[in-house]
C-alpha cells in the first residue's frame, strides 16, 4: 500500500464506562482523500512507533498528520487539562521518524503546538480563540481568510526560533495561525482545523501542496 498518511489520534478516558479510547474526527478522512492519500491511523501505544522503519516501506509514507484534541503535558502548569502523556510520547516518536526519513509533517491545532514547543517556542494561554470564526491574514500575500478556532493555547508572533516561519496570523492579538518549517524537518502547521466547517480547506490544501510537495 502506497501514498500513506500516518495520522495520530486523540485519546480520552470515559469515566462512565471505565474505558480509554483513541478517536478521530472522520472529517480528517475527506481532507486526506482530497490530497490523494490513504489514511493510516497510529494507535496511542509507543510500542508501535519505536521501530517504524521495520513496519513500513518508507517510500510509501508521504506524510504524517498530527490531529487535534488533548493538551500537551508540558502545558499542565499553564492550565492544560485534557492531557495524554502516552500520546505525547507517540507523536515525539513520529517526529523522530520524520526527521530521520525526510517525511513531511502536517500539524493541526495540538499538532501545531507540539511542533512549536519541540522547536523551542513558548506556547501560552490565550483568550478569545475557543469556538469562534475569525479572520486571519496570510503574511506573504496579505490575503484575508475566515477560519475556525478551537484552542485555548497559542503562539505569539515574537521571539520565535529561527526555523519557525510564520505564514498567517490573527492581527487582533498577534498570534500565529499557520507556520512552516524546513529544518530540522519539513512541516506545515495550522491552528485552525482545515477538516472542519470554516476550515479554509481549499486554501489549506493549496498551502500543503505548495510547501510540502509530496
Amino acid at each position: 500500500m502506497n501514498n500513506l498518511a500516518l495520522i495520530s489520534l486523540r485519546n480520552d478516558h470515559l469515566n462512565d464506562r471505565n474505558e480509554t479510547r483513541d478517536s478521530i474526527d472522520t472529517a480528517i478522512y475527506d481532507l486526506i482523500s482530497e490530497m490523494n492519500l490513504i489514511p493510516l491511523l497510529v494507535p496511542n501505544s509507543p510500542a508501535y512507533t519505536n521501530d517504524l522503519e521495520n513496519i513500513f516501506n518508507i517510500e510509501d509514507v508521504k506524510c504524517v498528520l498530527f490531529s487535534g484534541g488533548n493538551d500537551l503535558d508540558i502545558l499542565k502548569n499553564k492550565g492544560a487539562k485534557n492531557i495524554c502523556m502516552i500520546r505525547d510520547k507517540v507523536e515525539l516518536n513520529l517526529i523522530e521518524f520524520c526527521k530521520k526519513n525526510d517525511i513531511p509533517i502536517i500539524g493541526i491545532c495540538r499538532g501545531f503546538q507540539l511542533i512549536a514547543n519541540y522547536l523551542g517556542a513558548n506556547i501560552n494561554k490565550i483568550e478569545g480563540h475557543i469556538n469562534v470564526i475569525h479572520e486571519v491574514t496570510m503574511i506573504e500575500s496579505l490575503k484575508k481568510i475566515q477560519v475556525n478556532s478551537f484552542h485555548s493555547f497559542g503562539l505569539k508572533n515574537n521571539n520565535l526560533p529561527s526555523n519557525i516561519k510564520p505564514l498567517a496570523y490573527y492581527i487582533k492579538d498577534n498570534t500565529i495561525e499557520c507556520f512552516r518549517t524546513i529544518t530540522p524537518f519539513r512541516s506545515l502547521n495550522f491552528m485552525w482545523h482545515p477538516e472542519r466547517f470554516k476550515g479554509a480547506k481549499i486554501d489549506s490544501i493549496e498551502l500543503i501542496k505548495n510547501y510540502l510537495k509530496f
